[in-house]
């Protein structure tokens, strides 16, 4: 297999992960401290920056950017491979990325601040707000004709239900292949130049999987909810965001698109061929991903923000200080213990995603760790995360008091994708706590 020559990337990562700041990096997301001081093993983060400089180096992705805090303090921070290979324009700090499904999170903390504002409560029936919604239809099989037949839903679904993915919605093509309601989602292709409005108004119209509260299914709720934050607040949902979380927050370089003057700033995603090889990825089963410099794209609520790896950290971070940043409160911390424990049944990620999410429950918006001592990666009780599709991903450790995110652009759809990412990369990260645990001991 063709190798990336990684020669240079590899000395840019040894200089990022120093803690030194290079003339024109970025300002750091937190105040930076040594690992040693903060109770991590310099070494053991080394060599998992290692790790994944080997990894792009072997083809298993074109670059990564990881960053890594303990007790509110930048400790770690690493950057190798390429943002775009064929330009041989190397991974930065500040590289952005489309960070799909962990916009979700995002759209979360968003509908939370509207509820601790007594806007409405979780279990009150969304067709308070979005009428579309009020005549829900579950599906209950195909008659001889090969239509698709439903029944009334036994009660609305509420705001707690597509908060907790349980609403019985359905998601885009290649979330499902097998059901017989598989077609149907595949033929929605929502227009992503569409108004929120009208592409919720069509995912309103179409059949549940199951009765609302009744099951738990990966969905569209997240895009459901982006209109009901729009509808309760009164302007627009990527204005909302800007207002009220990142302009606040600083993440200066987080949007549903990005200026002209910043294309080159974003790392192309890529899919691996049939050899092994890395070749561009044109997203064609992912339209609100298309154009990055598209201001007319939907605001996707469950997958549409560009990011980078140091303004998610600044968000992770507010969430594992309880709902605060640098003095100021989003949520209350009771808002955000809510948010970050399971509201599933405990068995809900494992019949869904399969043996990978054994241990694995789901709060409000965030995957949450149930049963670490049978998951297949190292961690907590009490861990919670989210990642998205283009193999990005993110946690937050209250017992280590660690908040983490690692960045590529992996396309999984129609290559090969190994899909291991996250396991090693909470292997090795928690492979480097040396001391002070939060809590009792044990997991």
């Amino acid at each position: 297999m063709r190798l990336i020559p990684v020669l240079s990337c590899l000395a840019l990562g040894a200089a990022a992960s120093s803690g030194a700041i290079a003339a024109g990096a970025p300002r750091a997301p937190l105040p930076r401290a040594t690992p040693r001081s903060e109770g991590l093993s310099g070494a053991r983060l080394r060599h998992m920056s290692e790790f994944f400089k080997i990894a792009a180096a072997r083809h298993e992705a074109p670059g990564y950017v990881m960053l890594v805090a303990r007790h509110g303090k930048l400790v770690f921070s690493s950057a190798a491979g390429y943002r775009n290979i064929e330009r041989r324009e190397p991974m930065t700090l500040d590289t952005r990325f489309r960070i799909a499904s962990m916009t979700k999170p995002v759209t979360c903390v968003a509908v939370l601040m509207l509820y601790e504002e007594g806007r409405f409560h979780l279990d009150d029936p969304v067709a308070r707000f979005l009428p579309e919604f009020a005549h829900s239809r579950v599906f209950t099989g195909i008659d001889a004709a090969g239509n698709v037949t439903t029944e009334p839903a036994k009660r609305p679904i509420t705001i707690r239900d597509l908060l907790t993915q349980q609403s019985g919605l359905g998601y885009a093509a290649g979330f499902d292949t097998v059901t017989p309601l598989a077609k149907a989602y595949a033929a929605l292709k929502l227009d992503p130049h569409a108004t929120l409005a009208e592409s919720v108004r069509r995912i309103a119209a179409m059949p549940l999987y199951f009765q609302p509260g009744e099951g738990w299914r990966y969905s569209y709720a997240d895009d459901v909810l982006g209109r009901l934050v729009e509808v309760v607040s009164g302007m627009p949902f990527a204005k909302f965001l800007n207002e009220r979380l990142f302009t606040p927050l600083g993440m200066k370089s987080t949007g549903f698109y990005i200026p002209e003057s910043a294309r080159s700033s974003l790392a192309t995603p890529y899919r691996r061929d049939g050899d092994g090889e890395l070749e561009p990825s044109r997203l064609p089963w992912a339209g609100w991903l298309l154009d990055p410099t598209d201001p007319t794209v939907s605001p996707s609520g469950g997958a549409g923000l560009i990011s980078t790896a140091g303004d998610y950290l600044r968000f992770a971070q507010m969430l594992a200080d309880g709902g605060s940043f640098d003095g100021r409160e989003y949520l209350s911390p009771v808002t955000v213990d809510l948010m970050t424990h399971n509201q599933v049944p405990p068995d809900a990620m494992e019949k869904y995603w399969g043996a990978d999410s054994v241990g694995l429950g789901y709060g409000l918006g965030v995957g949450v760790e149930i049963d670490a001592r049978h998951a297949p990666q190292a961690g907590f009780n009490g861990d919670y995360a989210w990642g998205g599709i283009l193999d990005t991903h993110w946690l937050a450790s209250p017992k280590t008091g660690i908040v983490a995110v690692l960045m590529t652009q992996i396309d999984p759809v129609g290559g090969q994708a190994s899909g291991r990412t996250d396991t090693d990369f909470r292997n090795l990260l928690f492979a480097a706590v040396g001391s002070a645990l939060r809590g009792s001991s044990g997991k």
